[in-house]
């Protein structure tokens, strides 16, 4: 499975990289909005994983989320918000906005890859 995660948290992207590669899957890793658009429109990817703060004078993920699916090509592709914002209504919020799934920071690792097994991935 190929997975685009964007984050501009080094540590973050190398923790999800591991995890995920234990996982059979082909990680991408990009730090901000334009190197994630700039990728979706060469390769698609399986699944997004997308940061909503991308730091400070950066696309957010919500906005970058609303690039991404005005793409035609990706309008159907599952986008999980792995956010650090974790108040009661922020689940509620995102998934509203148009996230497929919502995992606050630190990831629940088991629940993610029980996530990406529900959209179809069943080698994960």
């Amino acid at each position: 499975m190929n997975i685009l995660y964007v984050e501009d948290n080094k540590v973050n992207a190398m923790v999800m990289n591991k995890m995920l590669a234990k996982a059979h899957s082909d990680v991408t890793i990009v730090e901000n909005g334009i190197d994630a658009l700039k990728l979706v429109q060469k390769k698609m990817p399986d699944l997004i994983l997308l940061d909503i703060n991308l730091g400070k004078n950066q696309m957010d993920g919500c906005e970058l989320l609303k690039k991404i699916q005005e793409l035609p090509a990706h309008r159907n592709t599952p986008v999980f918000a792995v956010t650090a914002y974790a108040l009661p209504d922020d689940e509620k919020r995102f998934i509203n906005f148009g996230f497929d799934q919502y995992f606050p920071k630190p990831i629940n690792f088991p629940a993610l890859l029980s996530a990406i097994e529900k959209i179809g991935f069943s080698k994960i």
